[in-house]
């Protein structure tokens, strides 16, 4: 490993260390991850719901610019490159994507080159997503050592991504009652940080319910409350839309 890379893997490991809230910075993510494999692009996506008989990608960060079709589609296990690496949750090095058996291969590529690493993203030996890379156009075929990089990278992310999770349940009184309440394997995955964040949203949302409701609050009351958090969030999001908005105008 060249000094440079190790330079890029390190501040790849510092932002994973420093960053508190990853979701809010995923795309950051994806870009110190292009640069800590000297890759042209980084794309990650995580499994959308927590269905073991139809697990399904979304993607969430990508260093590229990509059509809004991109980010509605949620393929799953077996379904192209990435959902090949789904599948079979290992790593998947092609050297020449033009060359390889690969049907579909991904979208246009016109800055990019013909090699491409994908690379599950595992937590306690779940896959909860995958990491994409592909070379610049115009430089060699990715090779093994990129793929154990590539493979450590992943691990970080993914130890990253459990920690947060783990941060969500310390956090949230409700989180910890939800996990005294649950079964013993879907409690398992709560400690574990491989249940998906919209999987335990809905395991939240129930607990909250059942508290109202056993509590003698009234089903309108109950809607009442539901209109709060729906109003919080639209606030959150208008925030978002102007912070992303200037940012946009900075640059």
């Amino acid at each position: 490993m060249n000094p440079k890379s190790l330079a890029s893997l390190h501040e790849l490991a510092q932002f994973l260390t420093a960053e508190t809230h990853l979701s809010r910075r995923i795309e950051d993510l994806a870009r110190y991850a292009a640069q800590a494999t000297a890759a042209a692009s980084c794309s990650i996506s995580l499994l959308t719901e927590d269905d073991a008989a139809a697990p399904r990608l979304k993607l969430f960060a990508s260093t590229e610019t990509l059509p809004a079709s991109a980010w509605d589609e949620t393929p799953g296990a077996g379904h192209g490159i990435a959902g090949k690496v789904l599948e079979s949750g290992r790593a998947l090095l092609v050297t020449d994507l033009h060359r390889a058996a690969l049907a579909p291969l991904p979208r246009a590529r016109k800055n990019l080159g013909a090699s491409y690493i994908g690379t599950p993203i595992v937590v306690e030996q779940r896959t909860i997503g995958v990491m994409n890379l592909s070379n610049r156009a115009g430089t060699p075929a990715f090779t093994e050592t990129d793929l154990t990089l590539a493979g450590i990278v992943a691990a970080l992310i993914g130890k990253s991504i459990q920690a947060e999770r783990l941060q969500t349940l310390l956090r949230s009184r409700i989180a910890q009652l939800t996990l005294v309440r649950e079964e013993k394997e879907v409690a398992g995955r709560l400690t574990g940080g491989t249940l998906p964040p919209s999987r335990l949203a809905k395991l939240l949302a129930k607990s909250f319910y059942k508290d109202l409701a056993s509590a003698g609050f009234e089903p309108g009351q109950i809607i009442e409350a539901a209109g709060e958090i729906i109003a919080q969030i639209t606030t959150d999001i208008e925030r978002f839309g102007k912070r992303l908005a200037r940012k946009k105008a900075q640059r």
